[in-house]
């Protein structure tokens, strides 16, 4: 019994010495070159965004709207509420990088005390955005902006390289910088 004993620990402890490298004993891309490493100092001109530490974005878009997300976070969509309408912005998978695409409207449907509406926010070019393709949608509707300030919570759909997304709105009245 000793013997099967000491036998079955000497096995489990080459298990686990010859089984177990480390990830770098088996790296053999690493540059150790030191000529690659830059010595050069790294300046940061503005404070990095806030990032949300769920999803590893910021927490608000470039525009300091509400983000939406589209799909299992490929895409964001960037809802800013404020005195001049209302605009929705299309971002990447990081929400910092607004994302052209073409299309001459967004559709937004809202639900508010029983009702249901839709809502279009129409294509507003950017000037550098290319021909027939923006990142930018604006409204002026007066009903959309009230819904919205009323807490009214939809969705938006939205086609992107040819696959169509649905982001949840639910408009949050506690950020800061809100003005209506």
């Amino acid at each position: 019994m000793k013997t099967a004993l000491t036998c079955l620990s000497i096995f489990a402890l080459t298990i686990v010495f010859v089984g177990c490298k480390s990830s770098t004993d088996e790296s053999t891309d690493v540059n150790t070159d030191s000529a690659a490493v830059s010595d050069a100092p790294i300046i940061m001109d503005e404070m990095p965004p806030m990032l949300d530490g769920a999803h590893g974005h910021p927490e608000h878009g470039p525009h300091g709207g509400e983000l939406v997300e589209l799909g299992k976070e490929d895409f964001h969509a960037e809802l800013v509420h404020g005195d001049g309408g209302i605009s929705m912005y299309v971002l990447d998978g990081s929400a910092t990088k607004m994302v052209p695409i073409p299309s001459e409207k967004l559709v937004v449907s809202l639900k508010h005390d029983g009702q249901v509406a839709t809502f279009d926010l129409a294509a507003n070019p950017e000037a550098n955005d290319a021909a027939g393709r923006t990142a930018r949608f604006t409204s002026t509707d007066a009903k959309l902006d009230e819904w919205l300030d009323a807490g009214a919570e939809g969705a938006v759909v939205i086609q992107i390289e040819g696959k169509s997304y649905t982001g949840k709105i639910a408009h949050d009245h506690d950020h800061a910088g809100h003005n209506h």
